[in-house]
């Protein structure tokens, strides 16, 4: 069996920057550390940190006055931040400068007067701590293109219209979300930011460089199952790989899964350790040595 590695694997650096921030809260602080939600979508990543002596919580009055709090790489939302200085706790803000600078670009498209549309999922903490920076309602549509028909009216007669995504909104949806405004006649008065990650679309287009050789046998993709740039990973492999594994955790690959004669390539999700990345190499290994 022949094993493949991308380039881009483990975490990424905006992720790398938060971790190592979180780790050294332990060390600039004698009060508890808190969590305020997973600090990136990876349990393994926050397992990490519970195990060193992180409490993870998922509202501010779970946190005690005084206490000091890491917040997510995804960004804080303004009412939260407003909420846990009022109690006195030390904010460790680990926003990922590339998120912090999609925050800093709507808010200036607003005030410009763009209504502003926002693809991504309402529900992830990043278009949350996004809407809450912005003095009107945006419109968030999300990977559905059915989400966009049904938006369509409240489009009718805005003329200034601005578009952005998601760090992590995967690159194919996007650029079907371009095509649909130019089908709907939008495109001439919309003005389209790409804001994808660098990250997140250099691991995409390096996944889709291995594919177009034609000698990828499987792809196994290791990430959380709540991760946006993970969830790119497979929408690229799946429509375009002989047989897409996705696995949250090493211990999760079943051994007859794979053939000794095959290609194997292993890509990670950018909240995924290193360490979690070595562990899926082992295990796979081992299933050749199983073949023999």
């Amino acid at each position: 069996m022949k094993i493949l590695i991308t380039k881009h694997i483990g975490f990424c650096p905006g992720v790398k920057r938060a971790y190592t921030m979180a780790m050294n809260a332990f060390d600039t602080t004698s009060s508890a550390v808190f969590l305020l939600g997973e600090l990136v979508h990876n349990h393994q990543a926050v397992r990490m940190l519970e195990v060193k002596g992180a409490r993870l919580v998922n509202a501010v009055d779970q946190i005690p006055e005084g206490a000091t709090v890491v917040t997510r790489s995804h960004g804080l939302e303004k009412e939260m931040r407003e909420s846990l200085l009022k109690k006195g706790i030390t904010i460790i803000d680990t926003t990922c400068p590339r998120v912090r600078k999609v925050q800093l670009l709507v808010s200036d498209l607003e005030k410009e007067g763009f209504t502003i549309i926002i693809l991504g999922d309402p529900d992830h903490a990043e278009i949350k701590a996004l809407v809450s920076e912005l003095e009107r309602q945006p419109m968030v549509f999300g990977k559905d293109p059915s989400d966009w028909d049904s938006g369509l009216s409240s489009l009718s007669g805005i003329n200034k219209i601005a578009v952005i995504e998601q760090t992590t909104f995967p690159r194919l949806q996007f650029e079907e979300f371009n095509q649909w405004l130019r089908q709907k006649h939008l495109s001439d008065h919309c003005v389209i930011w790409n804001t994808l990650c660098p990250e997140t679309e250099n691991r995409q287009n390096e996944l889709l460089s291995h594919l177009e050789t034609g000698t990828i046998d499987v792809v196994v993709i290791l990430g959380g199952r709540h991760s946006s740039n993970t969830r790119g990973l497979y929408l690229v492999a799946r429509d375009h790989a002989p047989k897409t594994i996705w696995v949250e955790d090493p211990n999760e690959i079943q051994k007859e899964k794979f053939q000794p004669n095959q290609t194997v390539l292993i890509v990670s999700g950018a909240s995924t350790p290193d360490q979690a990345v070595k562990e899926l190499i082992e295990k796979i290994s081992s299933t050749d040595d199983d073949h023999e």
